[in-house]
């Protein structure tokens, strides 16, 4: 059963060390000698006098041989007329108690404080190796439909020195094809989406730049691009493309196009071939009203 808080007896260290003084002075020992008379350093004596800690339990009887006091009148911090034997060893195990809580609870603060300071140095090396790898700019990872080739899109352009992303705003593509990587990047513009073909070796892109959308194709084979917008061209300026989905064949590619430039707008589908450059299929929608 717990004991009351006002039952339990704590060790006053200021006492103990007023007490110390008191008798080192009375020998006529200096701190340096007392400490020396105890294979102890004379900081550690001027720690107890001060009542920032108290002897160390292997202290006490060497330390009341040369104070010429019980221990019990040590640890309690005064002399006594009378002191029973069983006094003595309550007031010895009740000073044992407390320097086995103060050790405990010291060698918890240390190992916690330096727990924390390890656990602050992995967060720190842990936060720049994922700053590095880009883990926190990465938008969107396509693998390809075969698995053989991943796509990854990044919001910060990458440096290849020091080998990191930097802070400056960019659609950074890093395409991994087997063991070769390649890195493609189109600048500060806002990323809207990536489409692979069937055959895993090409792949759409979208993204907004300066306002304008602009879709690309990429080609595994050969490592070039392919502008879009340049290619269709079927209105002149002023016509926005809209990738949709690829066709069965791998190269067929359905679009959705708007022509804003005179007159009433102009919308419609139509299918490109991308091996081939032909159009087909245009689709022209009736204007809203008509």
């Amino acid at each position: 059963m717990m004991r009351d808080r006002k039952d339990v007896k704590t060790v006053d260290n200021q006492r103990i060390g007023d007490f110390v003084r008191e008798l080192r002075k009375e020998k006529g020992l200096t701190q340096k000698e007392l400490a020396e008379a105890l294979h102890i350093t004379d900081r550690a004596v001027s720690k107890w006098e001060r009542g920032l800690n108290a002897p160390d339990i292997a202290l006490l009887e060497p330390l009341s041989e040369i104070l010429e006091v019980s221990v019990g009148e040590l640890i309690r911090g005064e002399r006594a007329q009378e002191e029973p034997e069983r006094d003595e060893t309550k007031t010895l195990l009740d000073y044992s108690k407390e320097e086995v809580r103060r050790k405990v609870g010291g060698t918890r603060k240390k190992y916690l404080g330096l727990l924390c300071g390890i656990l602050a140095v992995v967060l720190v090396l842990g936060g720049t190796l994922l700053w590095r790898s880009g883990v926190f700019f990465l938008l969107d990872q396509k693998p390809s439909p075969d698995g053989q080739s991943v796509v990854r899109v990044y919001d910060k352009k990458w440096d290849f020195w020091p080998l990191r992303f930097t802070w400056e705003d960019a659609v950074q593509v890093i395409l991994e094809d087997g063991d070769q990587k390649a890195y493609i990047s189109y600048g500060n513009s806002e990323y809207e989406g990536l489409w692979w073909a069937p055959d895993g070796r090409k792949y759409v892109m979208s993204f907004r730049q300066d306002g304008e959308r602009r879709v690309v194709l990429n080609w595994l084979d050969g490592h070039h691009e392919t502008n879009l917008n340049a290619i269709l061209n079927m209105g002149g300026e002023g016509t926005e493309y809209q990738f949709l989905q690829w066709g069965k064949d791998g190269a067929s590619m359905l679009f959705y196009y708007r022509e804003e430039g005179g007159g009433k707008p102009r919308e419609g589908y139509f299918w490109y071939h991308c091996e081939t450059g032909k159009v087909s299929g245009e689709m022209e929608l009736a204007p809203v009203g008509a």
